[in-house]
């Protein structure tokens, strides 16, 4: 082992962005309940957005995932 030096450990994120009940909702992946819902009702969205949603969107950072949210929140 080299001079007691720890190497950064980089973690990916990986989330669903989906829908529940109605709502955009955040799903850890594989997960059947969402761990947050979002005050943004899906069919208020445009059809391609709401078809991407019900498809679940794979969310691989927390950027990503900032800004997909913040595209719908808005």
């Amino acid at each position: 082992m080299k001079s007691g030096r720890l190497l950064p450990v980089i973690l990916a994120l990986y989330v669903v962005v989906g829908t529940w009940k109605g709502y955009v909702a955040l799903f850890d992946q594989g997960a059947a309940e969402p761990k947050q819902i979002f005050p943004c009702p899906v069919e208020a969205l445009p059809e391609s957005d709401q078809i991407a949603l019900e498809e679940g969107i794979l969310v691989r950072n927390q950027r990503d995932l900032q800004q997909l949210l913040e595209d719908y929140l808005s």
